[in-house]
């Protein structure tokens, strides 16, 4: 195809150009507000050219642009490719303009594909410039966990792993969102393999006087293992030492000795539940916050002419006094695999998937025939008796046992009436609430052996 110029011989002093061109790689872009429909193409003599079409030109030509696609493109204009993150060397870039034509036309060689692949010595000595996406090819030798973190609005995975090249030279690679999935997937089924990952259009960073290369928005493309000629050479000449990836899941020894905060999924077996410090807590019926109940024979005694039909509870999200209130689980289970054993705290609705019951079913079904244990507690007297044992503490972001809690403490009640309004100055003064040990009946959902 002879009548058609090649790529880096188009210039922007005219606008009849005409070139053949496979698309590489085809991605919608916003920014400042602005849509753009970006492309990179590569010709015949291995060349690449990053495209631009304006949101005008999307709908009209977005159905011939896929990605694997030849096509001719004749009549567009050129601009400076300028900025970071360039995908292409080329000093110009098209432009789509209203007299572009956009056709089909016979299939390019599948071989070409426009790689041009750098040297990790060559980054590691600062010889390539950030502002372009690069093309880099390796061996995987590690895999770190996969971590998950706040970006923005949303969450997002992110993995970081490490790669060599024919000379034995590393180089760090940190790939985020569905790229850090789809190698995690993929790592999971190593076992004892070499896997060639190719990273297309990856950006360069120095963090810390160390380069790595990483996945840039939704231009990059990340391949393991292809069959591409140049993937297939690369393993041909990697060194003969027996290098391979084996990945191995995150276990309890992983998670007993990790120092950061991340999400990860093990296979363990539930030992037991521990039920030392109770195994619920009771939850306000409008918020689902938790809720700490009054002792209600002070109250009584405080305000002798008011009738307390049921149990008060103190809602701090709500900021009033509720009766309305439900048991929600809070089950700590010990758990262990073959690298040793650790607890797991699961709240309300993870542990209705564990029980198959709701707490408030299990609290009316369990057996009462557990023996008392002498604690010491405050006395919350219900109308239908003592509340059994739960987890009662005035500090949302920790989890205190109720026995451990001090014996004296101030009581507030604010309500609307006269009688209220007095007696809640008094109180506030000069009134403390004093208790003493009591023996209050357990009920648990199992008693661990000694």
């Amino acid at each position: 195809m002879s009548s058609f110029t090649d790529l880096y011989s188009v210039k922007p002093f005219k606008t009849q150009w005409r070139v053949y061109v496979k698309i590489l790689k085809v991605w919608k872009q916003y920014l400042n507000g602005v849509e753009t429909l970006e492309m990179v193409v590569v010709d015949e003599k291995n060349q690449t050219m990053h495209v631009t079409l304006k949101k005008e030109f999307i709908k009209k030509n977005e159905n011939l642009l896929e990605e694997g696609a030849s096509r001719i493109i004749k009549k567009f204009q050129m601009a400076h490719n300028g900025g970071k993150f360039r995908t292409s060397p080329h000093v110009y870039k098209i432009l789509f303009a209203s007299t572009l034509s956009v056709k089909p036309a016979e299939e390019m060689d599948p071989r070409i594909l426009g790689f041009k692949f750098v040297k990790f010595s060559d980054i590691h000595e600062g010889k390539m410039n950030p502002d372009f996406l690069i093309d880099a090819i390796g061996q995987i030798v590690s895999i770190g966990d996969v971590e998950i973190l706040n970006v923005g609005k949303r969450q997002t995975k992110r993995l970081s792993m490490e790669i060599r090249d024919t000379k034995n030279v590393r180089l760090n690679s940190v790939l985020w969102g569905q790229f850090a999935e789809n190698l995690e997937s993929v790592a999971q089924h190593a076992n004892d393999a070499v896997i060639v990952a190719v990273l297309r259009f990856g950006k360069l960073k120095l963090y810390q006087g160390v380069w790595s290369v990483g996945n840039c928005y939704n231009c990059s493309m990340v391949f393991t293992d292809p069959v591409f000629r140049e993937s297939l050479a690369f393993k041909e000449r990697l060194p003969n030492d027996g290098l391979t990836l084996t990945y191995t899941h995150p276990n309890q020894l992983t998670i007993v000795n990790s120092v950061s905060v991340v999400k990860c999924v093990i296979m363990a077996t539930i030992m037991s539940i521990d039920t030392e410090f109770g195994w619920y807590y009771m939850s306000c019926g409008a918020c689902a916050k938790k809720v700490l109940p009054h002792d209600m024979d002070y109250l009584k005694e405080l305000y002798p002419r008011k009738t307390f039909k049921k149990q008060l509870w103190q809602c701090k999200k709500c900021n009033e006094n509720v009766e309305n209130v439900y048991p929600s689980f809070m089950l700590t289970f010990r758990v262990m695999d073959n690298t040793g054993e650790t607890k797991f705290l699961l709240f309300d609705q993870e542990a209705k998937e564990v029980v198959n019951q709701t707490a408030a079913q299990l609290t009316q079904s369990v057996n009462e025939s557990t023996p008392s244990i002498k604690i010491e507690e405050k006395a919350h007297n219900t109308l239908d008796g003592q509340v059994p044992l739960m987890i009662m503490d005035d500090d949302d972001s920790e989890i205190t046992p109720a026995s451990k809690r001090k014996s004296n403490e101030k009581m507030e009640v604010i309500k609307d009436t006269d009688e209220f309004s007095a007696a809640k100055k008094k109180c506030k003064d000069e009134k403390t609430v004093e208790t003493n040990s009591s023996i209050l009946p357990l009920k648990t959902v199992k008693t661990e052996k000694p």
